[in-house]
């Protein structure tokens, strides 16, 4: 595969994790303060699988996809700023895991309005990472383009 073609698929993937991280935090987290106590729960199951298939598979496959562009190391990408994007990718799956998953399986059992609010007071970490993850995105992208 060319550098271009690589490039593509790597920006492409990064500015769609981006807008679903973003999706998820303002729209999705943010939505749930406007739904009942007895709504919450269904509301926040079926939102999660469809978070799952829009936003977290996608999410897998720029993790991999990454890794792979480390290992196959494509001429011109630089790749401390591949590493660094990884490490922004490794912070927002930390979060994710450690943080939000927990907070929303509570959420789920309690439909807790402080609990959304720590969820959305935390999630910020995640969003954080994963714009930097796209700010190094773009260094990958226009410095090989410049070499290329």
């Amino acid at each position: 595969m060319s550098t271009e073609t690589w490039l593509l698929v790597y920006g492409m993937f990064s500015a769609y994790c981006l807008a679903g991280c973003l999706m998820e935090h303002f729209a999705v987290f943010s939505g749930w303060r406007a739904v009942g106590a007895e709504e919450f729960r269904a509301v926040q199951t079926a939102q999660g699988h469809g978070s799952g298939a829009v936003y977290v598979i996608p999410k897998f496959a720029l993790t991999a996809l990454v890794i792979v562009l480390l290992i196959v190391a494509p001429d011109g990408m630089p790749s401390w700023a591949l590493w660094a994007g990884l490490a922004a990718l490794t912070v927002s799956w930390a979060v994710s895991a450690f943080v939000d998953v927990p907070l929303q399986l509570r959420l789920r059992q309690t439909a807790d309005r402080g609990g959304i609010e720590r969820l959305l007071h935390t999630d910020w970490i995640r969003v954080t990472a994963m714009a930097a993850h796209f700010g190094f995105a773009i260094v990958v992208i226009a410095e090989a383009s410049g070499a290329s």
